[in-house]
C-alpha cells in the first residue's frame, strides 16, 4: 500500500492542516450556514483551513465534530484544559494514542456520557460523521437519554427530540446512513448551544431557511418529516428519506457496461473506468486513461474510497480521445449527481465540496465513509495542482 501510494503521488487527495488562525470564511459567506460557522468560530470551536475556507458542504470527521461540541461550552472547555495536564497513562479505546491532540477531547466526552465506542473496543475518530452519529452526539450533550424500552429505537427518539427542540432546520439535507455536512452539523450545534445556555425549551432564532436563500443548485432533498400519529398509540417522529429521481441526461438504470460513470451536467455519459492492471507503475496507472478513466482504491457499494482519474490536459505522447475528459469537473455544483454503475448496479453520488491540492499530497487516503472523488491534474495543461471533486452516495439503482 505504501509503495502504491508512493507511485501515485500525482492522483492523490488531501485535506490541508487546519490553519492556525482566522474566523471568517469567504467561501461560506453566501451559504444558508453563515451564522453558524460564524457562531462556532467565536467560540473558538472552529479556525477554518490552511486556504482560509470553511467547507460548508464538506464532510466533517468524528473527532472533529466531538471537538467542536466540546469547545462551544465554556464548562466542557475547562475539562478539556484539565485533562489536557492529566491524562490518564492508558487511553479508553485501541485506536486512541494518549498522545493525540485530541486525546483530552475523548477524556471529557467519555465521562460526560457523550461517547461509548463501539464493542470492538475501539472509536474510530478519523471515520467521517454520518447523520445518525451526528443525532446522538448532538443528543447526548444535552443530556437527553434513550428509555430503556426505546432502545431499539434510539435514532427515531433522537430525532423526535431534535426536532421538538428545534434543532433540525427546515431544508436540511439529512438521511439515516449518509455522510452529514460541516454547515448541517455547525448549525445544529449552533442551536443546540443556544438552547443550552439560554435555558429554552426550544431553538426561537432565526435558522438559515429564514435568514438567507437556498443555494443554487439546490441540493437533493432528503426531507424530515414526522410519521402520523394515530389516537391510540403516538409513534416517534423519524427520518424518512425521499429521494426524488436523478433529471438530466443519465439514465435511471445501469448502463450496459460493468463499470462506467455518467455526469450529466458536464454531458458525460458511460465513460469507461477502468482499473490498472498494474498500480505500481506509471505507465500502469496511465494505461486506462487511452480508454477513459482510470480507478484506484474502493469500488462503488464498498464503503470506502472511490477514486476516478483523467486527464484534463493533452500530452504531446498521447492520442487518445479521453486526454481532455476532465477539463471541466470544476463546473460541477454541490448537489449535481454523478451516476457510477458497477456489476449491474447503478451508484447515484452527490457532489459535496471541490477542492485544489498539492501534487504530492497524500494524507486524505485514509478515513472511512463511502466517497467517490474524481481526479485531474490541475489548472488545465498544468500539473502544478491537482482539482479534487468530492460526491457522497444518495442511492443504489439495481438491475432489473
Amino acid at each position: 500500500m505504501r509503495k502504491l501510494i508512493c507511485l501515485i503521488l500525482a492522483l492523490s487527495l488531501a485535506m490541508p492542516p487546519l490553519a492556525a488562525e482566522g474566523a471568517t470564511f469567504p467561501d461560506v459567506e453566501r451559504t444558508p450556514y453563515r451564522d453558524a460557522f460564524a457562531y462556532v468560530a467565536d467560540r473558538g470551536a472552529v479556525k477554518g483551513y490552511s486556504d482560509g475556507t470553511g467547507r460548508a458542504y464538506g464532510p466533517i470527521r468524528r473527532i472533529e465534530a466531538l471537538k467542536v461540541l466540546l469547545e462551544v461550552n465554556p464548562a466542557t472547555q475547562l475539562r478539556v484544559r484539565w485533562f489536557t495536564g492529566n491524562l490518564p497513562p492508558l487511553p479508553l479505546f485501541t485506536d486512541v494514542s494518549q498522545q493525540e491532540w485530541y486525546a483530552p477531547y475523548v477524556e471529557t466526552a467519555f465521562r460526560a456520557g457523550i461517547i461509548n465506542g463501539y464493542d470492538d473496543g475501539t472509536l474510530r475518530p478519523q471515520q467521517l460523521l454520518k447523520t445518525e452519529e451526528a443525532l446522538a452526539l448532538i443528543m447526548r450533550t444535552m443530556n437527553v437519554r434513550v428509555p430503556a424500552d426505546r432502545e431499539h429505537q434510539w435514532l427515531s427518539y433522537y430525532t423526535a427530540q431534535a426536532l421538538e427542540k428545534n434543532l433540525i432546520a427546515e431544508s436540511t439535507v439529512l438521511k439515516p446512513g449518509q455522510i452529514i455536512r460541516r454547515g448541517q452539523f455547525f448549525e445544529m450545534v449552533r442551536r443546540m448551544d443556544t438552547v443550552r445556555s439560554k435555558t429554552l425549551t426550544a431553538f426561537d432564532g432565526l435558522g438559515p431557511d429564514q435568514a438567507f436563500p437556498k443555494p443554487t443548485p439546490q441540493p437533493v432533498r432528503i426531507a424530515v418529516r414526522p410519521v402520523q400519529r394515530t389516537t391510540t398509540t403516538a409513534r416517534p417522529t423519524t427520518l424518512v428519506a425521499q429521494v426524488p429521481r436523478a433529471t438530466g441526461t443519465s439514465s435511471e438504470r445501469p448502463s450496459n457496461q460493468y463499470f462506467s460513470v455518467s455526469i450529466p451536467s458536464l454531458g458525460i455519459q458511460d465513460l469507461t473506468i477502468s482499473h490498472p492492471s498494474d498500480p505500481f507503475s506509471s505507465d500502469g496507472l496511465l494505461e486506462p486513461l487511452k480508454q477513459g478513466v482510470g480507478h484506484l482504491f474502493s469500488y462503488p457499494g464498498g464503503g470506502g474510497k472511490i477514486m476516478v482519474y483523467g486527464h484534463s490536459s493533452g500530452y504531446p505522447w498521447d492520442v487518445s480521445s479521453y486526454t481532455k475528459i476532465f477539463r471541466r469537473v470544476n463546473e460541477l455544483n454541490v448537489g449535481d449527481r454523478v451516476n457510477v454503475t458497477y456489476a449491474g448496479k447503478l451508484h447515484v453520488y452527490e457532489v459535496s465540496y471541490e477542492e485544489t491540492v498539492a501534487a504530492n499530497d497524500t494524507s486524505a487516503l485514509s478515513g472511512g465513509g463511502e466517497e467517490l472523488i474524481l481526479y485531474t491534474c490541475w489548472p488545465p495543461d498544468s500539473i502544478s495542482k491537482r482539482y479534487l471533486v468530492h460526491a457522497v452516495p444518495v442511492e443504489t439503482v439495481a438491475a432489473r
